[in-house]
């Protein structure tokens, strides 16, 4: 069952959506908004595949503006509702929310970008093959496909750590995070959602994300094989490929 399917069975994303602007870690946020402010200065027609709560779509529509268009390519029902929310407040935004998948969604443009932030890791091999034909074809010659590098670079255990969140009034939010190994290309993340009043912690949440590991020298050779190369400005932990 994929993500979209799960979190329509009030697991993993179902879960997580309430939460997740509160608990996106704040130095993240600033490394990819850096990476578009570097990549995509004049880009024009740019594909955003599983935006979520649109935390990025938002970011994206203040650096382009209404000249450009954006299509956020969301399957989940729960992240498209906070993602089409957000987007209300922003009337000049020229977003275009569709409610396909990542190997479905059709598009009648030539685009300057694909951005992936947050998403490779739900695609198997066989997925991700389909995923770089399908994209790299969309771009235009020079056009970019960003995403980031991926965390852990191989299938290990990573141990358990606390993500610091926001406050929203009397209550402030953390994540408790580990991933357990599954096999040699996928871990287990399981991420507990906290709610504290004080110093009283009041609701716990927990969902679990089944991930494929995907190495830097593994995601070269399979960006190679799709045609890409990669993008001279790329910033440090960022995978920026460009069609020649």
């Amino acid at each position: 069952m994929n993500e979209t399917a799960r979190a329509e069975h009030g697991l993993g994303y179902a879960v997580n959506a309430p939460y997740y602007d509160l608990i996106f870690p704040a130095p993240v946020r600033a490394t990819l908004e850096g990476a578009l402010q570097t990549l995509l200065p004049n880009a024009r027609a740019v594909a955003e595949i599983g935006p979520g709560t649109g935390i990025f779509t938002e970011a994206l529509a203040r650096l382009l503006g209404p000249k450009a268009e954006i299509f956020a390519i969301e399957p989940a029902r729960i992240m498209r509702a906070a993602l089409m929310t957000r987007l209300a407040r922003l009337p000049e935004a020229n977003v275009t929310v569709l409610p396909d998948d990542a190997l479905t969604a059709e598009l009648d443009v030539e685009l300057d970008a694909v951005v992936l932030f947050n998403l490779i890791m739900h695609f198997g091999p066989d997925d991700r093959a389909r995923l770089w034909r399908k994209w790299a074809g969309a771009l235009r010659p020079g056009g970019t496909l960003i995403m980031e590098t991926q965390f852990p670079q191989k299938a290990t255990a990573v141990p358990e750590a606390i993500v610091p969140g926001g406050v929203l009034g009397r209550h402030r939010y953390d994540t408790v995070a580990r991933a357990d190994v599954i096999d040699q290309d996928r871990i287990r993340w399981l991420m507990t959602y906290r709610t504290w009043a004080g110093n009283d912690l009041v609701r716990t949440e927990t969902a679990d994300f089944d991930c494929y590991v995907i190495s830097d020298e593994l995601l070269a050779q399979e960006l190679s094989a799709a045609g890409l190369v990669p993008h001279p400005a790329a910033p440090a932990d960022i995978q920026a490929w460009q069609r020649p």
